[in-house]
């Protein structure tokens, strides 16, 4: 597996700095997404104009990150027509898990300190079933949708869980770690921050709270790390599953 990553991983910097518009609207994307949060996001109409929001920008970036993958050069015509390319799948896919945690969160709500767990528990559950979600939706061609992305996405991870998980926690950490937002401590603790990248809001605030003089260190590197992904992710599903060899 180590000689799988690091060939991926020389590939994907050619082809991250190929589709380098990819990383230079991450952090637009955002800070509108943190802006149209706190302006639009108190009420319930609010509430769904935002999560259309969400949906456009996630579409957008998904779209030209597969462009990267793929080696494409990335073009303006590619950026207008990127914010509805996957908005069904996205905006569905934000429905049911926005759906699952309200479920929890209803069923919890009168039992206190253990509610809370409860709820910590199911979304950290979410955070690794349906951690490569992304990836299906742009990869999967349409093929899998809205209930069946999450469904496959959580036969993927039952299948690769050690491949796929190790190189995206390392990632996640060095993310968070110009941030201030790894919690040293209990490994809980550690997870718990971990987890703030593979959400919405977690992940804008990270991107938000990286010092201005990395931003562009850090947005090539994300960019790199979801590119990274992308190739692993095709990799894993396109072949045969063998034993694991780990040298």
């Amino acid at each position: 597996m180590l000689k799988l990553y690091a060939r991926l991983a020389g590939k994907s910097i050619r082809l991250a700095l190929r589709g380098w518009p990819a990383a230079v609207v991450l952090p637009v994307y955002a800070m509108l997404l943190a802006m149209v949060s706190v302006r639009f996001g108190q009420d319930l109409i609010g509430g769904f104009l935002v999560s259309i929001g969400v949906a456009l920008l996630i579409s957008s970036y998904l779209h030209l990150i597969s462009l990267a993958v793929a080696g494409r050069k990335i073009g303006l015509g590619d950026l207008r027509d990127s914010f509805l390319a996957h908005f069904l799948d996205v905006i569905s896919v934000l429905f049911v898990t926005w759906l699952i945690q309200w479920a929890v969160a209803g069923a919890t709500h009168d039992l206190g300190e253990r509610g809370k767990i409860v709820f910590i528990l199911v979304d950290l559950t979410m955070v690794v079933f349906f951690n490569p979600v992304p990836e299906l939706i742009y990869l999967a061609q349409g093929q899998v949708r809205s209930v069946g992305l999450l469904m496959e996405s959580g036969r993927f991870i039952s299948a690769h869980w050690p491949e796929w998980l190790a190189p995206s926690a390392l990632m996640a950490a060095v993310v968070l770690a110009p941030t201030g937002m790894i919690h040293r401590g209990p490994i809980a603790e550690t997870v718990l921050s971990l987890q703030n990248v593979f959400s919405l809001n977690g992940l804008a605030l990270t991107i938000l709270s990286i010092p201005l003089w990395l931003w562009p260190l850090m947005m090539l590197f994300i960019s790199w790390a979801m590119v990274f992904r992308g190739l692993l992710f095709t990799e894993l599903t396109s072949r045969v599953r063998r034993p694991r060899q780990w040298p």
